[in-house]
């Protein structure tokens, strides 16, 4: 699972108040738990805006794809299955320029940004992250390469696209805005002063 831990700039000190409360006996989960609804509300603005900051754009092989482009020359080319029917070719450019999601980086059929999710909370952390095996490159960047032969193939309208490598950009999702930070120090004071209210109380609901 790609993970997000809390590591920004200025985060050390809410989680030393965290694990402060933790240390007290106070029930810090449900804050937690609403941390890392914050976290992945702003990771749903991040695929809102393309990256925060912005992503880098999609490659030309990928718009050539999208758009048929490479479909025409691929039907073109020697040794390539042609397609026999128009609706089949149809079909098939069809299916692609869909699968770009308007063309929109990263959100193709949605399959990624909707994986995310909040995963395990503790009572001084909280992960949260997809469990998809692309996950991590996209997040990172890095190259593909085939591993029992020569290319990727990679299939596409009847026939196969054959590469040697891949590269992907890193296109981090996975990132806190500095609007974050605030909301997270803010929701943590006001959960502390709660705690205390509380716990005056003798409410053991915060131990």
């Amino acid at each position: 699972m790609v993970t997000l831990y809390i590591k920004e700039e200025g985060q050390d000190a809410v989680m030393n108040v965290i694990a402060d409360m933790a240390a007290r006996g106070v029930n810090t989960r449900p804050l937690m738990g609403f941390i890392g609804n914050i976290i992945l509300g702003s990771v749903t603005k991040n695929f809102e805006s393309e990256g925060r900051p912005r992503w880098q754009p999609i490659s030309s092989l990928t718009q050539d794809i999208y758009s048929g482009r490479l479909l025409d020359r691929l039907e073109q080319s020697r040794g390539y299955r042609k397609l026999k029917r128009e609706k089949t070719r149809q079909a098939y450019r069809s299916s692609y320029i869909s699968r770009s999601g308007g063309r929109r980086i990263l959100q193709g059929e949605g399959d990624l940004r909707k994986s995310i999710v909040v995963g395990k909370v503790t009572r001084n952390s909280v992960e949260v992250g997809s469990s998809l095996p692309y996950a991590r490159i996209h997040q990172l960047g890095g190259e593909i390469k085939p591993k029992k032969s020569k290319y990727l193939m990679i299939p596409m309208g009847g026939g196969y696209i054959r590469l040697k490598k891949a590269t992907i950009p890193a296109r981090p999702y996975l990132l806190l805005q500095k609007e974050d930070e605030t909301t997270i120090i803010r929701a943590t004071k006001d959960y502390l002063q709660q705690a205390a209210l509380h716990a005056r109380k003798g409410n053991r609901y915060w131990r």
